[in-house]
């Protein structure tokens, strides 16, 4: 029993591991259809078979067939309909639905078509929550300007109302009185319904700040005037204010604009959906009674993050199967105080949240600190339980250790371990692992730039990216700027200890190291991505094979001959013979991004493709339905052996299939490596 209670404490994935009574019902409908075109194909084969053998009798048939008076039209319907009631039953259920659907969808929306003047939600056209800061209003509106600045955009005619709207937004929202009157007044109807901590969400900033985001977005649409919307603001208003600095949540209004640039149909209101990259598609929220609306709100939000807890109170084991396991990414080990369920819960949430932002990069898990002090000596390896802080302070610090994806046995050791206090900002966990990240060479795309790049609350983010460097050359670099760093930390504080006038932040920055590939099969690159904007950096860099990222401000400012990398932390501190290039980086456009789905990455391939590759790939799609029709009417093995041949071949030259076939292999064949150098 106590071993069962330890279970259920490091694993809290049996909260949500009811099943539904009415899931078998699923099964059975796609079993019964499945079943039905297998006995239609059986069918159509043995008609075909019979066909042959009475071949030579043909002649006789043909013969008798002309003697026999032929069914009228609509008798010989009648006849195949009662032949085949049920299928066509079905099919004329499902059409009549589908035109049901169609018709409710038509009528309702009639009204959402007619155009309404509405004023601008300014905290949308920034892009920022109600309650923001001032300094958050102030770089939102910095970032903004310099991208849609008309000076800078000559060819855009569209940019001069967007910056119009952004400098009247910030000019309201940076001024208390304004900002103050402006609440108030409620100049956009949600006012009805406020929700200071929701990100107000227009076609405008939906991409930008959820579809390529890294973080978990729960987001409403909704309708101010609309009765079940005002039902369930209350239990809206209750989630943000427990998980608001878990996942991220916003509203869509409607009232002026039908959300029909939105991922999904918007059949009722309110509509939650679920967005986050691991997820794939977006889930909905299933409206339910009201008196369960809390609980399912709950689960709905916490089942947001993959559990990452070792069951340890079962497996007293489970910490040396995860290390001798080779994986496809390095590994990470938490182990967090927690001196009651409660609170330990509370705490590995955060650790799950960024186990789900960083899940390209790491394979997350976390423990209690305790329990590992209590393992047997032969269930947890010396070295990982010397870099653990000491069994006194299992209660006040916690611990985060880095493993090389390879498997390790019992003298496994912790490439790097840290120790800090606990409880910590989740800004500070986040440092750890910008760190760690350096040591497994990550690529640049959209949303490694977004956990790497991407400026903290406590620190300022500059990235060095290399261009198609060898690995000697990232450790290279990886090694000068810690040295770089230590050192100009060194100079800052001698000039303070002096007198001089340094400022506070003039020293609180970081330059982290990412490669950026302009092609290559299996890693994330320029080539085999969706980069529409990358010819702008390209021409910025002028053949450079290095450049400094400003991912905040858009801009690059190319390095085109440097011998060494010691040298970089004072010239960004100083500005010292830096050219920054501005607004050339768009924050997702300009950069790698391989999540695109198969029928986007057809038809991005087909409109770049040239006409002698069209006609291969039409050549291609030609013999490949004539192998597989062959043999399927020969029933012949050696016509389907050469359609998956000719298959394979296909699509071992696409780098988007094999980086999704990487992805069902096992670690050990795609483990990555550590650069060979220091943190």
């Amino acid at each position: 029993q106590a071993a069962a209670a330890a279970a259920q404490d490091d694993d809290d994935s049996a909260l949500f591991a009811q099943r539904s009574r009415f899931e078998w019902m699923d099964s059975f409908i796609i079993l019964s259809l499945v079943r039905f075109f297998v006995r239609a194909g059986l069918r159509l084969f043995e008609a075909k078979k019979e066909k042959k053998e009475e071949k030579p009798h043909a002649e006789g048939k043909r013969k008798a067939e002309k003697a026999e008076p032929e069914l009228p039209l609509k008798e010989a319907l009648l006849q195949w309909a009662n032949q085949f009631k049920i299928p066509l039953g079905l099919v004329a259920i499902t059409a009549l639905t589908c035109l049901i659907i169609v018709g409710g969808e038509a009528f309702n929306s009639r009204g959402d078509d007619r155009p309404r003047e509405a004023s601008d939600d300014y905290y949308g056209v920034l892009g920022v929550p109600r309650d923001a800061e001032t300094a958050d209003v102030k770089r939102a509106y910095k970032t903004l300007a310099k991208r849609w600045h008309p000076d800078r955009n000559p060819n855009c005619s569209t940019c001069q109302d967007t910056f119009a709207k952004i400098a009247v937004a910030y000019e309201t929202l940076s001024d208390d009185s304004k900002r103050s009157a402006y609440d108030e007044s409620g100049g956009i109807a949600t006012s009805e319904l406020k929700s200071p901590r929701s990100v107000p969400l227009t076609r405008s900033n939906f991409d930008e700040l959820v579809t390529f985001s890294n973080d978990v977005w729960i987001v409403q649409i909704f309708k101010p005037e609309d009765g079940s919307c005002a039902q369930f603001h209350p239990f809206w208003e209750n989630q943000i204010q427990k998980h608001g600095h878990i996942v991220r949540f916003g509203r869509v209004d409607l009232t002026s604009d039908p959300g029909k640039w939105l991922p999904v149909k918007v059949r009722y209101l309110p509509m939650v959906l679920k967005f986050a990259r691991h997820l794939g598609s977006p889930e909905i929220f299933p409206i339910t009674a009201m008196h369960e609306m809390p609980q399912q709100l709950l689960k709905f939000v916490l089942k947001s993050f993959p559990n990452i807890g070792l069951p340890l109170g079962a497996d007293k084991y489970a910490l040396q199967s995860w290390l001798k396991w080779s994986t496809r990414r390095h590994k990470v080990l938490f182990a967090i105080p927690g001196k009651s369920e409660e609170e330990r819960y509370k705490s590995h949430l955060v650790v799950r949240k960024l186990s789900a932002r960083w899940s390209d990069v790491f394979e997350f898990r976390t423990v209690e600190t305790a329990a590992l002090h209590r393992l047997p000596k032969d269930a947890i390896p010396p070295k990982v339980l010397a870099a653990l802080p000491p069994e006194a302070d299992a209660g006040s610090k916690a611990s985060i250790l880095f493993f090389p994806a390879e498997g390790l046995g019992q003298e496994a050791a912790p490439r790097v371990a840290a120790t800090f206090e606990w409880p910590t900002g989740e800004e500070d966990i986040v440092l750890h692992l910008i760190r760690l990240a350096e040591l497994a060479r990550p690529a640049l795309t959209a949303q490694s730039a977004d956990l790497l790049c991407r400026s903290l609350a406590i620190r300022r983010v500059y990235c060095l990216v290399l261009v198609d460097p060898p690995d000697s050359s990232i450790a290279r670099a990886v090694t000068e700027l810690s040295d770089s760093r230590n050192q100009y930390v060194r100079e800052v504080e001698e000039i303070r200890a002096s007198g001089g006038d340094v400022g506070e932040d003039e020293d609180n920055f970081i330059v982290p190291v990412l490669r950026l590939h302009r092609s290559h099969k299996f890693a994330p690159s320029v080539t085999t991505c969706h980069t529409p904007k990358f010819p702008q950096v390209e021409r910025a860099l002028g053949g450079a094979s290095a450049f400094l990222m400003d991912l905040d401000q858009g801009r690059i400012a190319p390095l085109r001959v440097v011998s060494s990398w010691k040298g970089i932390y004072p010239q960004i501190a100083y500005e010292d013979s830096l050219t920054w290039a501005d607004d050339v980086l768009h924050p997702f456009l300009s950069l790698p991004d391989c999540n695109e789905g198969l029928s986007r990455h057809l038809l991005r391939g087909l409109r770049g493709a040239s006409w002698v590759g069209l006609l291969l790939q039409l050549l291609t799609v030609v013999v490949l339905v004539e192998l597989t029709a062959k043999s399927l009417s020969e029933q012949s093995w050696r016509w389907l052996l050469g359609a998956g041949g000719v298959a394979v071949v296909v699509m071992a030259q696409s780098p988007w299939f094999l980086r999704q076939a990487e992805g069902y292999l096992p670690g050990a064949v795609f483990t990555p490596t550590l650069l060979a150098t220091g943190v």
